[in-house]
Parts: C-alpha cells; sequence; structure tokens
C-alpha cells in the first residue's frame, strides 16, 4: 500500500512540473556567430596551470611574467562553460621581446611564446575547448610587431614599415614599428601566418586588434585568403575608431563584425551609477541596426585590456560595484550584438589603465556575480530571441529602461530599473496578442494584463527578462492534482487504521 502510495505521489509531482514549467523558447535552431558569448582574457594574467614554464615569472614585478598559460586556461574551461561563455579570446600567444607578458610586442609570429607553453599545448586547449563545445579566438595584431622584431633590421625589408619606431595610443606599449599594410610583401607574410595557425591547430578564428588602423583593402585580400583554410572561421575586428561610417565601412569589408566601441564609453556612463541617462546608448543602438549589415555580429563590450576596468568607474562613483556590474550586464547581454565580457569582470576586478588593469585572476573570489552572470548566460542560450530578434525600445527614463526583442513566434520583454526607487511602468495590451501574460525568466517576477495594459513593477537595482506566453490562467490541472493528493492521503490513512485493526484482532 505504502510503496503505491509513494508511487502515485512521483507520477503527481511529475504532472505537477509538466503543468507549472515557465514558457519554453522556439525550436532550437543552428549555432551562428551571432549566437555566442564571448570571454576575453589576457593569458599570461588568467591562471598558472603549469610552473615548469615559470622561467621569466616575477610576482613582485607587475611589468613582468605572472605565470598565466595554456594549462591553466584548460584547468578553467568547465567554468567558463558552466557560466555560459561559449567562445574564449585570448590576447596574442606569438614570441615575444623581454617583459611581452601581454603579447603585443610581437618578435616572431611562428613561434609560440614559451611563458605560455608549447605549441602542443596551445594545440590541446583548441582540442579541449571544442570538446566542450566552445571557440578559440587568438588576438592577431597586424599594425605593429615590436622594435626588436628582426624584420625591422633586415635587409631588403625597408618598404615593409611606415615607422620603425612609432608612439602607439597605448602609453604602456611604448614605442612599436609600424608595419606598411600597402606593401604588397608585407600583405602577403601576415596573411600567410594566419594561414599557418589555422591550418597548424584548428582555431575557429581571429580577434583583430586595431582593425581600422589598417587599410580596407588589406582585409578583403586577408579575409578570402584566410577564410579559405577552414569553413565558418570568424574575423572580428576591433575599432578604435567611433565614427559610424567608418565603422559601417570596415564591416562591409570580409570581416564579419567589429567592435561597437561608440557604445563603449555611453554604456559605460549609462551604468556607473544610479538615475543616469540611457538616451545616447539607445540612439547608438538604433543607428546600428539602421546603418550595419549584421548588428548582431557587432560586439557590444564595458571594458578591455585597452581601457580602466569598468569596476574603477564604480569605485570613483563610491558606489557598490557588484550592483553596478549586475545592471550593465543585463543590459549587455540583451542588446543587439555579442556580449565580449574582460575576464576579472565576474569578480569585479579593479584597476586603471597598462599595467593596472591587467591585474591577475583571483579565483578565491565570492561568486555572487558569477551565479548571476551564470543565469545570463543560461537565458542567452536558451531564448533566439536574445542573439537573432529585432530590437525595439518601449520606455526610458532617467535609468529605467524597458525594450523589446522579437524573433519569430518569440518575444521577449527586458526591463532594467537602474534607479533609486522602485518604478512603474505600464505597457498597452495592444501591443501584443491577446490572453497574453509576461512571465519573469531571470528572477521569478509574473505580470498579467488588466483590459488595457500590463503593469511591470521592479524594485531599485533589480530586471528581468519577461517572456509572453498564453495566460495560465485557472490552473485547472494543478487544482485537480492537489484535490487527489488530499482524497488519496485520507483514503491511505483509514486503510491504514483498518490494517492495524485486523492485526490487533489476529493478535488478541
Amino acid at each position: 500500500m505504502k510503496k503505491r502510495f509513494f508511487s502515485f505521489m512521483i507520477i503527481l509531482v511529475l504532472l505537477l512540473c509538466m503543468y507549472t514549467s515557465p514558457a519554453s523558447a522556439i525550436e532550437k535552431e543552428k549555432r551562428e556567430w551571432q549566437d555566442e558569448t564571448m570571454y576575453f582574457l589576457m593569458v599570461d594574467r588568467f591562471n598558472n596551470g603549469d610552473t615548469l614554464n615559470d622561467k621569466e615569472v616575477d610576482r613582485q614585478d607587475p611589468l613582468a611574467y605572472q605565470g598565466g598559460d595554456f594549462m591553466g586556461i584548460v584547468d578553467k574551461l568547465d567554468m567558463l562553460k558552466e557560466m555560459g561563455f561559449t567562445t574564449i579570446v585570448l590576447t596574442p600567444i606569438f614570441q615575444n621581446e623581454k617583459k611581452g607578458y601581454h603579447g603585443y610586442w610581437i618578435t616572431n609570429f611562428y613561434k609560440i611564446n614559451k611563458q605560455f607553453g608549447s605549441i602542443k599545448e596551445f594545440k590541446n586547449l583548441v582540442s579541449e575547448a571544442h570538446d566542450r563545445d566552445m571557440k578559440v579566438l587568438v588576438d592577431f595584431p597586424v599594425t605593429h610587431v615590436s622594435t626588436s622584431h628582426p624584420w625591422v633590421d633586415e635587409k631588403g625589408k625597408e618598404n615593409w614599415f611606415t615607422n620603425k619606431k612609432e608612439p602607439v595610443s597605448q602609453k604602456w606599449l611604448g614605442n612599436m614599428a609600424a608595419l606598411n599594410l600597402k606593401n604588397n610583401e608585407t600583405k602577403r607574410e601576415l596573411i600567410k601566418v594566419a594561414k599557418w595557425w589555422v591550418k597548424n591547430t584548428n582555431l575557429d578564428g581571429y580577434y583583430l586588434s586595431n582593425a581600422s588602423g589598417a587599410p580596407l583593402d588589406f582585409w578583403n585580400a586577408f579575409s578570402k585568403e584566410v577564410k579559405g583554410e577552414k569553413k565558418d572561421l570568424f574575423l572580428l575586428g576591433e575599432s578604435q575608431k567611433k565614427d559610424l561610417k567608418t565603422l559601417t565601412a570596415y564591416e562591409k569589408t570580409r570581416l564579419d563584425g567589429m567592435t561597437y566601441s561608440r557604445l563603449n564609453k555611453p554604456l559605460r556612463q549609462q551604468f556607473k551609477n544610479l538615475n543616469k541617462n540611457s538616451n545616447q546608448t539607445i540612439n547608438l543602438l538604433q543607428k546600428k541596426e539602421e546603418t550595419f549589415e549584421n548588428s548582431r555580429l557587432a560586439a557590444n563590450y564595458l571594458d578591455s585590456y585597452k581601457t580602466e576596468r569598468f569596476t574603477r568607474d564604480a569605485v570613483e562613483e563610491k558606489v557598490f560595484p557588484g550592483a553596478r556590474w549586475k545592471m550593465a550586464l543585463t543590459y549587455l547581454y540583451t542588446i543587439p550584438g555579442l556580449p565580449l565580457v574582460y575576464y576579472g569582470s565576474e569578480i569585479a576586478l579593479n584597476g586603471g589603465e597598462g599595467v593596472d588593469n591587467h591585474r591577475t585572476m583571483d579565483f578565491r573570489a565570492g561568486n555572487q556575480l558569477i551565479d548571476y552572470i551564470t543565469k545570463l548566460g543560461e537565458l542567452r542560450q536558451q531564448l533566439p530571441a536574445l542573439t537573432r530578434g529585432t530590437y525595439e525600445s518601449i520606455y526610458n527614463k532617467k535609468g529605467m529602461t524597458v525594450f523589446k526583442r522579437e524573433y519569430k513566434e518569440e518575444t521577449l520583454i527586458v526591463a532594467i530599473n537602474n534607479t533609486s526607487k522602485t518604478q512603474k511602468v505600464t505597457i498597452p495590451v495592444s501591443k501584443f496578442a491577446k490572453d497574453k501574460e509576461l512571465r519573469g525568466l531571470l528572477a521569478g517576477d509574473l505580470v498579467r494584463p488588466n483590459e488595457k495594459q500590463f503593469t511591470i513593477i521592479l524594485e531599485r537595482e533589480q530586471s528581468e527578462i519577461y517572456a509572453l506566453a498564453k495566460k495560465t490562467g485557472i490552473n485547472v490541472p494543478l487544482i485537480v492534482a492537489l484535490a487527489l493528493i488530499y482524497i488519496f492521503f485520507i483514503l491511505f490513512i483509514f486503510q491504514n487504521k483498518k490494517y492495524r485493526q485486523r492485526v490487533r484482532e489476529k493478535s488478541a
């Protein structure tokens, strides 16, 4: 009797789960590059997995190597996968001059930086990532090399450079040798190098730092040749230029996407404190939608190895960085484009420009932000409207932002209350199909409409991602199931009482 009863209870619980589950995403489509969530890490500053290659490590000197390597990244792939990251982007892995921990003082494109490990270990990193259905991009700088590169003094290569000792915009990099990318020999050599790494390591593409510093025709030639080495190779160009015409011109080359640098400063301004105006970011998003050929492949970011950390903005405003990160990351993950998250964001790592920005990752830090990023990453993978959908601003006032993402039959409403007070926003029912409700997927809120409108109420510094779903109304199956559980429980007690009475009568 007991076994039957508990078996029945289990079946009822399963039925309840079926009837009370949240709105599900539309049928899964083939994964495309626009569906990626990217994690950018500086190899030397991430994780030390092999102390045998620490020959130049000096942890007392922030300008020296700190020990991060390929094995250290492999050790943390599961962690990154669990947080929802599908692509990792690495700073340059090529041979560098002494103290070139960041990877940008390249002295040989064909040799691996031994401080990071061997080429065999790098190939293993790519393989391990692929086993987890993750992709790997490597930063491949083409505009500058180290002043110590052998090409600089090599006879016959005088025309390979426009300046052999040029101060670059990132002062912490000092003087570098500027490559002449209009020179056909230089162009051919860089294309040859890029093809070599794809062919020999099976990496998935390149992050091209300072891509806007190279001529447009260079990228057309580069992309045509390099993409021939591997199907679905991805080329993401970094732009230091903010002019929209310039950005779209580079996007129209054979590059697949560009970083949307123009959005970066307004985005940081919007979320570094409460009650900030968000008009500029909305205008920039709408302009991107209107002008980019594929705005879903434009990468959005809060900080990078070239900026101050976003945490620094919050610290200077004397506000709690964790809350600032939650608001900003919700926005970053839900607006059109690829989220490009810089390592250390998950622990609100602080830092100014240059070496202060390149602090080592601390894996002992708390996991409050990690849990939040994990949830955002999960929703981004489950909801095609976040990666492929249209974008429409619905409400925007002094930090309270509501917008719609829509793809096929999936409609999402993203609400972010970046203010110091509880906010209420009404949305006309006429904007949606009848008999619908908004089900919160991030915090579990539920909004049912009255005859004319939905009313979203969010407390200060809270966000929600709502899925438009068929109105549940009275959950008849739930009520019936609960009634049956009650009836069977009473029957169970009654039968058990009778059984005990018969046992006593027999023993008497």
